[in-house]
């Protein structure tokens, strides 16, 4: 049996997600139980085929259901199913034939390690005992799903980066870059001085069809679409309104009641949470305040406001001090009687307590928390709740006495009623059905209606999350659906969509079906007439020599992490000067701007062999720790995965 501490590290990712997901799925609870059931498939199509292996809706949505509940996006529900799929059908199978499947003694060690984390975590958020052994164990029947896939990945991931091993040559190159300068001269010639030169029709096509592959063309279609704006009727605002002055009415009649005046204002939603500082006040707020009066209600960029005054005191705006965690209250307060005993001196106690000593700010506490401060003063011993647990402080330091408020706070913003956007549903669908199957039928109904007809397109670079961009469409905000529905949608095919107050009616006029991306014409000739331009004047390149428009630098300081040398941008003018062994040799460089030739004069720094072997452990432990981030990704990359999935489905 290993050792706790080998478990641990064992198992430690698996650990951190899993126990995340508890605690997770534990806080968020019925919020989440409900959301997002009923897609169900019409008919049982192949979503998707692992080497060859059909994924069936059906078993591709009992994939996804393993991970509805999961505080998770949608997208990275969509991605555990695929890998889930791959998981089943390529990589367990993989793994087992190599001796790295999961076996029986692998789950006993994970569970029993499980669980005494989990416990540990749920005792540290103040559970109840009698709860804590349910809740594990619903969690881990909740988690066998995926139990098996998370551990073999585990156990992959060891393997993988066991064969990590940076050689002496590879720490010499590292220390190299990061260390060495390199001074010197060059010659550039800018192919804006040299003569113009043609470029053909043949050559461009010639160019095309060599580089297209590297361009796929992936169906980009071009979309119609109108807007229904879903904005309140008269009807809607008056309603609000009368909500809002119905809770003014209320808090008046509470005559100062505070607990009457929260209860009223969180009957529509308001919120009575914390202190806030007076200084720190809306100017209109803190007017009326000054006044001793409530601010609102106003009406204001389509939302009533209003601040009810709950508290006004003076107060310091930090406390410091010790405090020692209990099991429960009646506890708390035997403590806290024992501490007065002994001159509040926790070391002096009979039976020795853990202390940790710890500040609250009044601006950062709600107000079930200022209420244990508000009023003490330093010396004072108090019960208070401290990480969810019962405890009891000393105060040992206050900060400057300052003004805070308690406010009640409305902000009601006007939106449309259910009626109104039952009547907006209407309308859509009734320019549904008149919108037909064409961009001529979609455009007359459009007209016939009055809607403004928009253009815009979607293609796999929409479809795809890249560079940190959101999938969408572009040109219609939070459009992720749209972009997803559009790359699978048929010639004709249209559908409503729900923004941020507005509905979309989208319909595709027109598809790409060339395999590659169109040829430009532009880019390929800037690019041929760079190579002409250089080749022209590659023969003739030398330090010194007397070429129209050459112009003579400089160069010092230049590092292997540069992109430009002398203040021209050229990244491989720079990589060139960086990868040079030896000085006083002329080398040749095509840039973007110009023609180049350099030399380099000095290579400044030193290596001293002796710490290689000590600088070895920084760059293996970088490596390590890249193969653990690519290593699932690189063994599932093998797999001959063709994802067949829609709308609904991604």
């Amino acid at each position: 049996m290993a050792t706790l501490n080998t478990l641990r590290t064992k198992f430690g990712l698996v650990l951190s997600i899993l126990i995340g997901l508890v605690l997770v799925a534990f806080i968020l609870g019925d919020q989440l139980s409900m959301q997002n059931r009923g897609a169900q498939m019409p008919e049982d199509t192949t979503v998707m085929t692992v080497n060859g292996d059909e994924v069936k809706a059906s078993k591709y949505a009992e994939y996804f259901e393993m991970y509805r509940e999961a505080n998770l996006a949608d997208d990275a529900k969509s991605d555990y199913a695929m890998q889930t799929a791959i998981y089943n059908l390529y990589t367990r199978p993989a793994l087992e034939a190599v001796g790295l499947g999961v076996a029986d003694g692998d789950i006993k060690a994970y569970a029993k390690i499980f669980s005494e984390e989990a416990a540990a975590m749920y005792q540290m958020y103040g559970w109840p005992a009698d709860q804590i052994k349910m809740m594990i164990q619903n969690q881990w029947v909740a988690n066998l799903a995926t139990l098996d896939m998370n551990l073999s990945y585990e156990k992959f991931t060891e393997a993988y980066i066991a064969g990590n091993y940076v050689n002496r040559l590879e720490v010499e190159e590292s220390l190299r870059n990061a260390n060495f300068t390199f001074d010197g001269r060059y010659l550039m010639v800018p192919y804006k001085s040299m003569p113009e030169v043609e470029v053909t029709e043949d050559e461009i096509n010639a160019y095309y069809e060599a580089n297209k592959v590297e361009n796929k063309n992936y169906g980009a279609r071009t979309l119609r679409y109108v807007t229904f704006e879903i904005a309140p009727t008269a009807d809607d605002m008056k309603a609000v309104e009368e909500q809002v002055m119905t809770v003014d009415k209320n808090v008046k009649e509470a005559k100062g009641d505070t607990n009457a005046i929260k209860q009223a204002v969180r009957a529509i939603g308001g919120k009575s949470d914390a202190y806030k500082l007076f200084s720190a006040l809306d100017a209109k707020v803190a007017d009326a305040v000054k006044a001793g009066k409530h601010y609102g209600p106003v009406f204001e960029d389509n939302t009533w406001t209003a601040s009810y005054i709950v508290s006004d005191v003076k107060v310091p705006a930090s406390y410091e001090f010790e405090v020692a965690t209990v099991d429960n209250v009646v506890k708390a307060n035997e403590l806290v009687e024992a501490l007065k005993a002994v001159g509040g001196d926790f070391t002096k106690l009979e039976e020795a307590v853990e202390t940790a000593t710890d500040t609250r700010e009044m601006v950062r506490m709600n107000e079930s928390e200022a209420k244990n401060f508000i009023g003490t003063k330093v010396g004072d011993i108090v019960v208070i709740s401290y990480n969810h647990k019962p405890a009891v402080a000393k105060i040992t330091k206050t900060g400057d006495v300052e003004r805070f408020v308690l406010t009640a706070d409305v902000n009601k913003s006007v939106k449309a009623s259910e009626k109104t956007n039952n009547d907006i549903v209407n309308s859509v669908e009734a320019f549904m059905a008149a919108a037909g199957d064409n961009a001529d039928s979609f455009n007359e109904a459009a007209n016939a209606a009055q809607y403004q007809v928009l253009v815009s397109t979607a293609n796999r670079n929409d479809y795809v999350a890249m560079q940190g961009r959101e999938r969408g469409v572009r040109g219609i905000d939070n459009s992720r659906q749209i972009a997803i529905w559009a790359y699978d949608a048929e010639l004709g095919a249209k559908k409503y969509f729900y923004g941020e107050n507005v509905i979309y009616v989208v319909m595709v006029t027109s598809i790409d079906q060339n395999k590659y991306e169109f040829k430009n014409d532009m880019l390929i000739t800037s690019i041929l007439k760079r190579d002409k331009q250089y080749e022209a004047i590659a023969s003739q390149l030398a330090m010194g020599a007397e070429i129209e428009g050459a112009v003579e630098g400089q160069f010092s300081g230049v590092k292997f992490s540069d992109n430009s040398v002398d203040g021209k941008w050229e990244s491989a003018l720079a990589g060139a000067i960086a990868r040079s062994r030896e000085t006083g040799v002329e080398t040749k460089v095509k840039g973007n701007n110009a023609a180049y030739v350099f030399v380099v004069d000095a290579i400044n720094g030193e290596l001293d062999p002796t710490t290689f072997d000590a600088e070895r452990t920084p760059e293996m432990t970088q490596r390590e720790s890249k193969m653990k981030r690519v290593a699932v990704e690189t063994m599932t990359a093998k797999a001959e995965v063709e994802d067949l999935r829609g709308e609904g489905e991604i």
